[in-house]
């Protein structure tokens, strides 16, 4: 995934690991450092690949797959991303003139450690899309450090 969030992540690149718990009824996740019940594990790698004007274009990739999981993450850790509605800040929203998150999965690789059965062809192969608008509107400078590194394109 890429996205965008206000401010910058410190350190540049590391691992948030955290609980979280759906509250159904606010259509949201609560974030919790140590287990609690009910709570499922939450693991996102993340690496800073561009700062400029109070925002950071950021890459992640899920060890886990929750509910919002980056969204709520990033916001807990003080850096909601731009656009942001449910988990952000509306007044820093609309400083940037965004009013939807800046979050897009822009990469698909295959990494199988267990026989895929039909499937193995794929193992070790990377799609990438061309671009993305926020990278583009934001971070002009940095669309070919993120766009070329993919062997294979197909967006």
């Amino acid at each position: 995934y890429l996205c965008l969030l206000h401010g910058a992540m410190s350190p540049a690149s590391g691992t948030l690991t955290s609980y979280l718990v759906k509250d159904e009824e606010r259509a949201q996740v609560k974030v919790y450092h140590k287990p609690v019940p009910g709570g499922k594990t939450a693991v996102t790698q993340y690496q800073t690949l561009a700062v400029r004007g109070g925002l950071s274009l950021v890459e992640c990739d899920l060890i886990t797959g929750r509910t919002h999981q980056i969204r709520a993450q990033f916001a807990d850790a003080g850096h909601p991303l731009l656009g942001d509605g449910k988990y952000g800040r509306e007044k820093d929203n609309k400083r940037y003139g965004r009013s939807y998150q800046a979050l897009y999965s822009y990469k698909l690789a295959f990494r199988f450690t267990t026989d895929a059965g039909i499937l193995a062809p794929l193992n070790g192969k990377v799609w990438t899309v061309n671009q993305v608008d926020f990278v583009t509107e934001y971070f002009p400078d940095a669309a070919e450090k993120v766009f070329g590194k993919s062997k294979e394109r197909n967006a």
